[in-house]
């Protein structure tokens, strides 16, 4: 555990330090939960999992969800949260070493059973989503709003759909509203003015 904590400060030096960083903190309870789960004595396991949970709590202000335990995700060290609001690990997940997750990023449950299995040296931008039981290569990057759920392999990277520009004839609801307008112009030309 101190080992991985030791880690996962490091990774943190560019931006000014371990201590002022909420992702830190929320990757230091994961680790507190991992670690108290590791000692087979009810004495000193039970005592620290009821801290675990603890500490758990305030992190529901950031709406991040990592588990810990036997079902827990299983993250290396060196992990980056960066903005670490609505951020989603499921249970069973693997995260390899010196990873960098944005806010807005889900990695659960999909179509593909399974988890999804991150290698280390991935970056996974703000809001993407790694669904089923996927494996992201080493040094692989996955875009901004990127939904995965087939295999990337290593070294490369992942990019959203490009943005399509359309008429406005060709949108129903900005249809309505030019032909709401319109009948809106026509009827304060019909009413009398006042003088």
């Amino acid at each position: 555990m101190f080992e991985n904590l030791r880690r996962d400060a490091t990774a943190y030096k560019k931006d000014g330090g371990w201590c002022g960083q909420p992702g830190f903190w929320i990757i230091a309870v994961y680790r507190l939960g991992m670690w108290a789960h590791s000692f087979r004595s009810p004495l000193l396991r039970i005592p620290l999992w009821i801290l675990y949970r603890i500490a758990r709590f305030p992190l529901r202000l950031f709406n991040v969800d990592v588990w810990a335990g036997a079902d827990g995700a299983r993250i290396g060290p060196g992990l980056r949260l960066i903005h670490p609001a609505n951020i989603i690990i499921a249970r069973d997940v693997e995260i390899g070493e010196n990873c960098l997750i944005f806010h807005e990023v889900t990695l659960g449950t999909g179509n593909v059973p399974g988890k999804p299995k991150i290698g280390s040296n991935v970056d996974i931008y703000p809001g993407a989503r790694i669904l089923g039981g996927v494996v992201i290569g080493d040094r692989s990057m996955i875009g901004a709003n990127c939904v995965v759920t087939t295999d990337v392999p290593a070294d490369f990277v992942v990019v959203p759909p490009v943005s399509r520009i359309l008429p406005k004839a060709l949108s129903p609801v900005a249809v309505r509203g030019a032909q709401r307008t319109a009948a809106e112009r026509q009827n304060a030309h019909r009413q009398p003015s006042e003088s």
